[in-house]
């Protein structure tokens, strides 16, 4: 019968990232946007002055490019290594909302240079990073959508054993152990000293007597 044993490790693997084959796409894809950061983005400025905030006053930054810089490097080289390290699902979420939110900002600041707003050209640096956003991204949504193999198989344990109720269980056994910790144990009878009652009766015999 399944018990609260089996069911309980269902939790944690509930938040465990499984990306399986997709983890070296997103390892490769994280490599190649750090190599994109020193790239033209936007008026022959490189990636990384951008992100730093020390390209020259010229260059005319875009608010929507510097957005898409930033958040673009949390969302890749932040939240997308600690969900690979850490193995959990939550970073992953955080990096796939950002991933959004800079693709937007893409789509704005690239027409932005496109229709003179800005001035100057959009670079290869970035078009490179919108592309390794368009990758990650669909991958970091499986990240957090997809089950683990493993819970799967418990999910399918639980429903092929409708009555088994680990809460029960896990307070049945909670209250069992407590109740084993508090009774006192039995003497056995051969150890007990009834020397005095057996004297007393003796005593109360003879008086009968």
């Amino acid at each position: 019968m399944l018990n609260g044993a089996t069911l309980t490790p269902e939790k944690p693997l509930a938040t465990r990232l499984d990306l399986g084959w997709r983890k070296w796409v997103l390892v490769a894809v994280i490599g190649v946007y750090v190599v994109t950061l020193f790239l033209p983005y936007a008026a022959g400025i490189p990636g990384w002055q951008v992100l730093s905030f020390t390209e020259p006053a010229e260059a005319h930054i875009a608010l929507a490019e510097r957005v898409f810089t930033l958040v673009s490097f949390a969302s890749l080289v932040v939240f997308s290594v600690l969900a690979l390290v850490l193995r959990h699902t939550s970073p992953a979420m955080v990096a796939w909302m950002t991933g959004c939110v800079s693709l937007a900002a893409a789509l704005l600041g690239t027409w932005m240079r496109q229709t003179g707003t800005a001035g100057g050209s959009t670079g290869a640096g970035m078009y490179l990073a919108i592309v390794c956003l368009i990758v990650a991204v669909p991958i970091l949504t499986s990240a957090w959508l997809r089950r683990d193999p493993e819970q799967t198989r418990y999910e399918e344990l639980r429903r092929a054993n409708p009555e088994a109720n680990p809460v029960a269980d896990v307070q049945t056994a909670a209250t069992r152990a407590h109740t084993h910790a508090d009774s006192t144990p039995e003497v056995p009878a051969h150890l007990v000293d009834d020397r005095r009652a057996q004297a007393r009766e003796r005593h109360q015999n003879s008086k009968g007597e």
